[in-house]
């Protein structure tokens, strides 16, 4: 308020004359000349400089001239740091023109707050000026609060993030005043006697005493609330990251008795290590366990809280006991898909964030083999129901399927990478979740076959099994590769590959599992897309999934001693003579020469040439127990404004580099909600996006055009998308002419 206040009495004074003199002689009140520059007033000012009775006198006449002369249509302000009786030239300017007596600036503020709020000025002079400082920008109602003691002059919630954040700036055009009472707030904040040091020094000692209370867990909530709000900011986000790659964590700290909200990446990584040093020891990791419940479920320092955290917990307190009912393969395929894959992909996260890391990988890695060889137990105990039910599963769902179905076909979905793209996308769409049992051998070759064949019939070549599959059906069957897709493709049935998982998996092995979260990124986006293109469902479906053996050592592996000839894959056999081993699940699977696939009743592999880790073929729970999933979406309670774009002929062959696009939006509204509609036009070309136009909006009955260039392509697809919910409302594919552009000379 005080620059408004400073303001009103010029406007008061100059309205008429265009010149005013502002008395100031101990120049106290020249913080508030900035706020008057804006006003547009021109400032000619004294200097304190001019000690002398002549050197005032030829000062003054020369202000006095240069506004007469150079500043005649403009307004003055003459901001004069003398008493009004020692005023020459200027004096008459304060009794015809105007004048703003600061002279007293205590008493002229003092009238101010008390006309504005009605309250008795407690506060002391020297605090009161202060007070007019930090008043600049705050409305009546801060005053107010000051009066009556409901807030501090200097709010070192708000303030403390931006001064730690950037200390020599934050200073940088504070009055002295306001600055000395900030260091004051700042040093009683940390407990400390008020000292005279650099804005810098006291940011790092501050910092130190906010990072040491939250190792200590004995920080106060003032403190905590402004702490928070730093975690919170991305403004500031980079300032605390420094302090804290600074900050030297004490060796002798208590790393249990942390706040659940610190931000140090070294303690949680220490409070893992001494868990899984412990990892036997069941009553000791229930405990910390539960000490490190409210950091894990913690929302303000969720930046800083390790991923990884949830995954252990998820390992250390999954309960297998349910186990004990599942006598049946259905049981126990329920078990899997509704609790167990959580534990899969919870050990694979943890491999993700530790492979290189052995003395927290093998403690994991054994409790997870304990939970895994439990359930194993139980698969192969019902191993004798095991019937796949995944040939011919292809033809049999497009041949009964109404045109606009998609279907996704993953090479290597484990069940649990599925389950998390359906959660994902379970807010968005109806999701639809089921399983189905891979054949054996679970690997690609076979199991595509499986699927797009049938008939227990491999072909090794994938064009032949898509080509089997057009056959069986009697469809218009579209084959595409799922990273080429995109808005504007039309298919009656779009049958979509997506060989990434597996192709990575068997190239880079365990490598390959820090890309994993990407693959899952792109078949949520390309679901999500298909539904928005229009498909009404988009099923998602696999060949087999796979295992993880992680960190192997050669006692792990499985001798694969067999009688005859046999060829050794990581996860299965295949022979020629019936096996006796009774450790071995046989599968009579003719393949060339051989008779006899045979899977481990473990999860580790057969000793075979190659690397280890990533692997599948065999028959496990996490490679047979497959998703078939079905996305869709509910019909939308009101239809948008319908949009065609109207130059579909013309624009099948174009002559030149350059296209117009004609829209039309239907001047009939059925009701409110398609009153309008925003609308974006993406032009592709090889399968990507090349060119778009801005987001508009479109009115009933109105029409739009747009001008395009080919952008040195021959043929591309313009799509029309609503931009709100990326729905495809209309495409076309668009050709340039091979004819010459004569230009109008014919």
């Amino acid at each position: 308020m005080t620059e408004k206040w400073i303001i009103q009495d010029i406007e008061k004074h100059i309205a008429n004359r265009n010149r005013v003199v502002i008395i100031d002689p101990s120049g106290e009140c020249a913080y508030l000349l900035p706020y008057i520059e804006k006003q547009n007033y021109t400032i000619l000012k004294t200097e304190t400089s001019n000690k002398e009775e002549w050197q005032r006198i030829k000062e003054e006449l020369m202000l006095r001239y240069e506004a007469e002369s150079q500043h005649k249509a403009q307004k003055v302000v003459f901001y004069v740091t003398r008493q009004k009786t020692e005023l020459s030239f200027l004096f008459d300017y304060c009794f015809t023109h105007g004048c703003v007596d600061l002279s007293n600036p205590v008493e002229w503020l003092r009238k101010k707050v008390f006309t504005g709020t009605g309250h008795q000025i407690t506060l002391e002079n020297p605090m009161l000026l202060t007070a007019a400082k930090l008043g600049i920008g705050k409305d009546i109602a801060w005053w107010k609060k000051i009066l009556q003691n409901l807030e501090e002059l200097v709010s070192i919630e708000d303030e403390l993030v931006p001064f730690l954040s950037s200390p020599n700036a934050f200073f940088k055009d504070k009055e002295a005043d306001v600055k000395r009472l900030f260091e004051e707030k700042l040093f009683e904040l940390i407990g400390q006697p008020y000292r005279n040091v650099p804005a810098k020094t006291l940011a790092a000692e501050v910092v130190n005493h906010l990072f040491s209370s939250l190792l200590n867990n004995a920080i106060t909530p003032e403190l905590l609330s402004i702490y928070h709000k730093w975690l919170d900011s991305n403004t500031y986000s980079k300032a605390l990251q420094d302090y804290i790659d600074a900050y030297k964590i004490d060796t002798q700290l208590n790393i249990w008795n942390v706040h659940p909200d610190h931000c140090f990446a070294a303690i949680d990584k220490k409070q893992l290590h001494q868990i899984t040093a412990n990892f036997r020891d069941k009553v000791f990791v229930k405990e910390k366990l539960q000490k490190l419940h409210n950091r894990i479920k913690s929302r303000k320092a969720v930046h800083y809280v390790p991923q990884w955290w949830a995954d252990v917990v998820t390992l250390f307190e999954f309960d297998n006991k349910p186990l004990a009912q599942c006598n049946s393969l259905d049981k126990v395929t329920d078990f899997y898909t509704l609790s167990f894959c959580k534990v899969d992909r919870a050990i694979r996260n943890i491999y993700t964030s530790f492979l290189q890391e052995d003395s927290i990988v093998r403690p994991l890695q054994e409790h997870y083999d304990s939970l895994n060889h439990e359930l194993l137990q139980h698969w192969f105990d019902c191993s004798s129901a095991y019937q796949s039910n995944q040939q011919g599963y292809l033809p049999k769902l497009i041949t009964q399927a109404k045109p606009g179905v998609a279907i996704i076909v993953g090479d290597g979905v484990r069940y649990e990478i599925a389950a998390f793209i359906a959660s994902q996308l379970e807010n968005k769409c109806k999701v639809s979740l089921d399983t189905m049992y891979a054949d054996m051998p679970s690997e690609t070759e076979h199991n595509m076959s499986a699927l797009y064949v049938g008939n227990k019939q491999v072909l090794p070549v994938h064009k032949d099994r898509e080509k089997s599959l057009t056959e069986t059906t009697g469809k218009d069957i579209t084959y595409l590769n799922l990273e080429a897709l995109h808005y504007g493709i039309k298919a009656d049935y779009l049958v979509l590959t997506y060989k990434d998982i597996d192709s990575s998996g068997e190239k880079l092995q365990m490598g390959a599992i820090k890309l994993f979260s990407e693959f899952e990124n792109v078949l949520t986006e390309k679901i999500s897309l298909l539904l928005n293109m229009g498909f009404h469902q988009v099923h998602l479906v696999t060949d087999h999934g796979f295992v993880l053996t992680g960190l192997l050592d050669e006692a792990d592996k499985i001798d694969p001693i067999t009688a005859g000839k046999k060829e050794v894959h990581e996860r299965f056999l295949r022979t020629v003579d019936k096996q006796t081993d009774k450790d071995w699940i046989p599968f009579e699977r003719p393949y060339g020469e051989f008779n006899y696939v045979y899977a481990a009743k473990s999860h580790h592999p057969f000793k075979s040439k190659g690397v280890y880790g990533f692997s599948h073929g065999g028959f496990s729970p996490q490679e047979i127990i497959i998703p078939k999933f079905v996305f869709s979406k509910e019909a939308a309670a009101t239809k948008g404004l319908e949009i065609t774009i109207l130059n579909k002929k013309e624009l099948s062959e174009v002559t030149g580099e350059l296209f117009g696009l004609k829209i039309q939006a239907t001047a009939k509204v059925d009701d409110l909600f398609s009153a309008s509609r925003k609308i974006q036009v993406l032009l592709y070309a090889n399968n990507i996006t090349y060119s778009s136009s801005n987001i508009i909006t479109i009115e009933p009955g109105a029409t739009q055009s747009f001008d395009f260039s080919f952008g040195g392509h021959n043929e591309i697809i313009a799509v029309v998308v609503d931009a709100s919910t990326q729905e495809q409302i209309d495409s076309i594919k668009i050709k340039k002419s091979n004819a010459r552009d004569l230009g109008g000379l014919l």
